[in-house]
């Protein structure tokens, strides 16, 4: 048994102890509270420091005069932050928000590719980028939605409103822009090491309406950010577009490409979409920077940020397009070729470098209202998103005659001298050919027969010189092949015996290539199919002498400061073909008379002050009242600069389309008025 005495110095001990250790306490207490009170509630008030990124601003596109085609200018963005956003009623603060954004002008970031308002239809094609990450979405949410991959717009609209509880309360509008903002968030990012964009360029004034209801708003912030501005209307085409970085953009399709192992890029950044944008990405996107943010328990900014180190702005691209010679171009088409009901495209290259100048698409888009007018463009059946100058497929009816002449000559199958009769019907092989470009009959050689179009004495040059022969002369010119320019195009097809096989792979009940796809094919038609851009190209090697250049867009690269050039490109040639002079010389002769008193373009060129050549073309469509008009051409004849080329869909024939070129034409000489001059003293010397 332990002694009393002894017990009691152990309590006496214990309670020294204790005492000390009060002691100490308050002390420790006296000094957080009292003498450091004021500096420790400052530091328990900070929650987290944390190093951002800084997005750099993207360079600017520019035409080949340095006139400002897209730039930047700063905006703000609402932003909602995930580690200090509430789920819990996060749906009502979320239509709130919307609702708030749009009263103020703006447009909420919905990416789910449904049209806004009921009956709800999806917006893109199944093949379309959009469309695919949806399914996708379907496909692996189907255990937890219970919709699949095959359903409607309104059974994934109403499975996903299942799904999220949403209450019935809500309206019909309501759920869908919940769904939509849900799916986008998803589809986007929005977790620990992403923020999630809900809508750009917002007013001071939704700002700070936001900032006086900062408690009911929590998560919710705004950052600013350089936006693209667009300082035209035209050449939406091959500007292009740029989006918000993409879970798949970021990853890749295989977990293991896209930007993810690309320097200077992050989660936040928007990446070239189409166009001069996606094409010049790497030189275009900068690099970013970084920040370091302090923040209070609730979420505002404690102590500033301070730039580890600065984003870089990207490069600046100077296009080959000449922005007044583009305007004349799309005002024309739109004047001309509108009327017709469909569309149109016109190229306009130089012809020494393949440099572009000018490329319009009919019907186009304004860049600056793309997004709130794209729902509305989606759904015109003239599809105004293709851009028909690189992929529209064309035949190409008799501008192809200046070719069939060429090849015919080269191959001593006709000479300057040949000449054939047309009554206006060609036989062949039990088939009979009409020829009802003129009066009949007449006797015609090359030079006559490019000027008045006959079609009979073409049919008599395909007869001897055969599909087979044409086709590999197409493919000296480039035609029927993609030409490598910035952004994207379609191949077409040569027609002959290789390219109908080819077809026969994909289309059994096709026939075999005959006699008379000889002919068809020598007058442009059969299956010869090419964009505009391939016809402008073929047309300016014809008159350059042989050279096919490759067309570009790009003329430099300037570093952000533009105090110097980062990349320039000289005259890439695809190919040479080989003709002689005298050969040159014949065509181009015949195309000087298209456009002289009598040819077929006569009525818009003949008073022309300075001469012009070139080929109008009548090309054959599936319905026999919808005939496309082809005109190609390039001037000054005598000293040829640029080619040109036009297609009007409908136009049913090519001079129907020359006002269009003599548009471009008057453009580029108003630009050029030394060209001009010179031209007219030559004239005059001549007279």
């Amino acid at each position: 048994m332990v002694n009393k005495n002894q017990l009691l110095r152990r309590l006496i001990a214990l309670a020294c102890v204790l005492l000390v250790c009060a002691s100490l306490a308050g002390w420790k207490l006296t000094q957080l509270q009292l003498v450091h009170g004021e500096e420790n509630v400052k530091k328990a008030a900070v929650h987290l420091t944390t190093i951002t990124t800084v997005s750099a601003a993207r360079g600017e596109i520019l035409d080949r005069y340095g006139r400002p085609l897209v730039t930047n200018r700063t905006a703000f963005s609402m932003v909602l932050t995930y580690s200090n956003w509430q789920t819990e009623g996060q749906f009502d603060r979320l239509l709130e928000l919307t609702r708030m954004v749009e009263a103020d002008g703006g447009e909420v970031k919905d990416v789910m590719p449904i049209s806004k308002t009921a009956p709800y239809t999806f917006t893109a094609e199944n093949a379309d980028e959009a469309m695919t990450k949806l399914r996708k979405y379907m496909a692996e949410s189907e255990n937890k939605i219970h919709v699949g991959n095959t359903a409607t717009a309104p059974e994934f609209i109403e499975a996903m409103r299942v799904y999220l509880k949403l209450p019935d309360t809500y309206s019909q509008q309501d759920v869908r822009t919940v769904v939509g903002l849900y799916y986008s968030m998803r589809t986007v990012g929005f977790d620990m090491r992403q923020n999630f964009t809900l809508a750009t360029d917002v007013t001071v004034d939704l700002i700070a309406k936001v900032k006086e209801n900062h408690k009911k708003y929590a998560g919710v912030d705004f950052q600013t950010e350089s936006v693209r501005q667009y300082d035209t209307e035209y050449a939406a085409h091959l500007l292009g577009t740029v989006h918000p970085m993409w879970t798949e953009d970021w990853y890749g399709t295989d977990g293991n490409s896209g930007y993810q192992n690309v320097p200077g890029y992050n989660l936040n950044d928007s990446v070239g979409d189409s166009g001069i944008e996606k094409a010049m990405e790497s030189y275009l996107h900068g690099t970013s920077g970084s920040a370091t943010v302090e923040t209070t328990l609730g979420g505002d900014n404690l102590s500033g940020q301070t730039n580890s180190y600065a984003p870089e702005p990207g490069n600046n691209v100077v296009l080959t397009i000449d922005l007044e010679l583009q305007k004349a171009a799309e005002q024309s088409l739109a004047e001309n070729v509108s009327g017709y009901g469909h569309g149109g495209a016109a190229v306009v290259l130089d012809m020494h470098s393949g440099e572009v100048l000018a490329m319009a698409s009919y019907p186009t888009y304004n860049l600056a209202t793309f997004n709130k007018e794209f729902e509305e463009l989606e759904k015109d059946s003239r599809k105004p998103f293709t851009n028909r100058a690189t992929s529209g497929l064309y035949a190409p009816g008799s501008t192809f005659k200046v070719l069939s002449a060429i090849a015919a000559l080269e191959t001593g199958v006709i000479d300057e001298n040949t000449s054939f009769t047309c009554t206006g019907v060609f036989e062949y092989g039990g088939q009979k050919f009409e020829c009802n470009n003129h009066e009949h009959p007449a006797t015609y050689d090359v030079v006559n027969a490019i000027k008045y179009s006959c079609n009979t004495f073409f049919y008599n040059v395909g007869q001897q010189l055969t599909g087979a022969a044409l086709e590999k002369w197409c493919k000296s010119f480039g035609l029927g092949q993609v030409t490598g320019i910035e952004v994207g195009e379609a191949a077409g097809q040569a027609a002959g015996p290789e390219t109908r096989e080819k077809m026969l792979d994909n289309d059994p009940t096709l026939r075999e290539w005959q006699g008379g796809d000889d002919v068809q094919a020598a007058i442009g038609q059969s299956d010869n199919w090419f964009t505009p851009l391939q016809l402008c190209n073929y047309i300016a090697a014809v008159v350059n002498g042989g050279t096919v250049y490759k067309p570009t867009l790009v003329k430099n690269v300037k570093s952000y400061d533009y105090g110097e050039v980062v990349k320039t490109d000289e005259p890439e040639v695809l190919g040479n073909v080989t003709f002689s002079d005298k050969t040159r010389d014949t065509v181009m002769t015949g195309m000087a008379e298209v456009t002289a008193e009598g040819g077929t373009a006569a009525t818009v060129f003949a008073d022309y002050p300075i001469k012009i050549g070139g080929k109008t073309g009548t090309a054959e469509t599936n319905d026999p009242e919808k005939s496309n008009g082809v005109f190609v051409a390039f001037g000054p004849f005598e000293d040829a600069q640029i080619a040109v080329c036009v297609v009007g869909e409908a136009a049913q024939h090519g001079a129907s389309v020359a006002p269009v070129v003599r548009d471009i034409f008057d453009a580029y000489f108003k630009t050029e008025p030394d060209l001009v001059e010179t031209v007219e003293k030559e004239n005059a010397l001549l007279n």
